[in-house]
């Protein structure tokens, strides 16, 4: 088992989890910390189904937790608008879950991580709309493709993460609404064998989930 899938899958946890409430006079404060935590499981579940070394890290629990009534509208539409942004691949995980695809090469040159003007528009785009919908939690995922040694890309791949985090605060998004992970090589989504497979696998994926 990869040790880095296992910190990102605690990271995102707490991150998501750190959203639920925090009055210390609620009496299920902790209660829904804890569903708030296992939604954020079931989302990075999500994206990686059928992922043998997940469900060993789950340990086949049931996880996820509905986040009040009418997330799924709320969703809905903050789908919608999300499609209109040019330049992004936009996913439903599921009803709380938006997964927004960005193709590196779109964001960054070759080895950088810093932002290209279309990058800054598109990413100006997709700020406008998680200010109209601020009851999501962001995480931001950089990936890599295998050229060049597992170290180099890690720390390339949360370059590039923290790139995207820095700019959405500049655009008043609100940082702790927010979490950056960079995984590297780790997890291709296409052949890295192949300049198509590469191409693919080089990208930036923005998870939004609805909170309460």
């Amino acid at each position: 088992m990869h040790i880095r899938f296992i910190a990102a899958v605690a990271a995102t946890a707490l991150f998501l989890g750190a959203c639920a409430t925090t009055d210390p006079n609620d009496p299920y404060a902790q209660t829904k910390r804890n569903a708030a935590i296992g939604a954020a499981l079931g989302a990075v579940a999500g994206m990686f189904v059928g992922d043998g070394e997940l469900d060993e890290v789950l340990g086949g629990a049931a996880v996820g937790a509905g986040v009040g009534a009418g997330i799924g509208v709320y969703m809905d539409k903050q789908q919608a608008e999300l499609e209109q942004i040019e330049e992004v691949d936009v996913e439903r995980i599921d009803e709380e879950t938006l997964r927004v695809n960005f193709e590196s090469d779109i964001l960054f040159a070759v080895d950088s991580a810093v932002l290209s003007a279309d990058a800054k528009y598109s990413l100006d785009e997709f700020a406008a709309v998680m200010l109209d919908f601020p009851k999501t939690a962001i995480l931001i995922q950089g990936h890599t493709d295998s050229t060049g040694s597992e170290e180099y890309n890690t720390k390339l791949s949360e370059r590039r993460a923290q790139s995207v985090f820095n700019h959405l605060a500049l655009r008043d998004v609100a940082p702790d609404r927010m979490a950056a992970i960079g995984y590297g090589e780790g997890y291709p989504v296409a052949d890295n064998a192949t300049a198509a497979g590469r191409e693919l696998n080089r990208r930036v994926s923005i998870l939004v989930r609805g909170k309460s």
